[in-house]
């Protein structure tokens, strides 16, 4: 598949108008729409001019327009509000199972380890910051060779974090005010398609990231079989997913914010047979239900699978 060629899906083309939503990569107001469905916050449309897919915000006239702080409301407040928010409508439709997510430390913690072997491919010791740290899994295997801190929005997993000893902030990015040029490599995994705004995301990270630093993006890859096939039902349709990259615009975005790509390819995670099963009742039902009773039968559950479906990339950038 040639990646900046999108074929035609029976797009319903959007007014070129000054009411259209702006696209965060380009500030084009020219797109099409792919496809509404109640697992997003809105339509999703595809930006003509530089191929950006993106989620249009209810009454949203510009990517920042919903997320703008209102005068008794922090970044940080406002981005935990969100979250619940998010996190309701994901179990209302049935795409989260609490008590499966609880049991993944042992894989969260297994992909922490192997992220961190994939880091050291490009740098070794220095200081380093998590975006979206959650309860810390990563911050706990980079201190092995890094000083390492986090940034977590959410309240709940940041108090989490701290009491594990880690040094975590609680809010935003942008509303930690770093020094300039602080950090030897900063990472987000799975958070740059959460963001209000990518390229304002990026600009802080390099206004905070040393020269010759490392940027790593890890994030749903769009241009891949799997959406073509599943449309609406593909695993990365969540709520809380705002944006959604091809490795052609994750590029574009990291390039015009003063990176330099270095390495970008497919990863895939580990998991328990119990995740995987459970990700699979979002197809199917039934047969998710007879695998998980022929999982327990057999003590399968607490098994280790790596699935790589060729749908999530991670980048490697260096700051010049």
């Amino acid at each position: 598949m040639a990646y900046g060629v999108w074929p035609v899906l029976n797009l319903k083309s959007q007014n070129s108008d000054p009411q259209s939503p702006l696209c965060d990569l380009c500030g084009s107001a020219d797109s099409d729409l792919v496809l509404t469905t109640p697992r997003l916050d809105g339509p999703l449309a595809r930006c003509r001019d530089c191929g950006l897919f993106y989620v249009v915000l209810p009454e949203r006239k510009s990517v920042e327009k919903e997320f703008r702080r209102t005068p008794d409301q922090s970044s940080s407040k406002q981005a935990a509000s969100e979250m619940v928010r998010l996190a309701e409508r994901a179990s209302e439709l049935a795409l989260i199972d609490p008590e499966v997510e609880a049991g993944e430390r042992p894989w969260r913690e297994l992909t922490a380890r192997e992220r961190l072997d994939d880091l050291k491919r490009f740098v070794t010791s220095g200081s380093f910051l998590e975006i979206g740290c959650s309860t810390g899994e990563m911050l706990i295997a980079a201190n092995s060779s890094f000083a390492a801190m986090g940034v977590e929005a959410d309240e709940r997993n940041s108090r989490a974090a701290r009491a594990r000893g880690l040094d975590v902030f609680a809010g935003t990015l942008s509303d930690a005010r770093f020094p300039d040029s602080h950090f030897d490599a900063a990472a987000m995994y799975h958070v740059i398609e959460h963001v209000p705004s990518p390229r304002e995301e990026l600009r802080e990270l390099h206004r905070i990231i040393k020269p010759g630093g490392w940027l790593i993006l890890e994030t749903p890859n769009i241009a891949t079989i799997w959406f073509r096939l599943l449309g609406a039902r593909w695993r990365q349709i969540i709520p809380d997913h705002i944006f959604f990259f091809t490795p052609q615009t994750i590029t574009k975005l990291c390039e015009e914010s003063g990176f330099e790509l270095r390495e970008l390819r497919s990863v895939g995670k580990a998991m328990s047979v119990r995740l995987f099963i459970n990700r699979l009742s979002r197809y199917h039902r039934p047969a998710a239900k007879l695998l998980e009773a022929a999982s327990d039968r057999l003590n399968l559950s607490d098994r280790t699978i790596r699935l790589k479906l060729g749908d999530v990339m991670r980048l490697y950038a260096r700051r010049l």
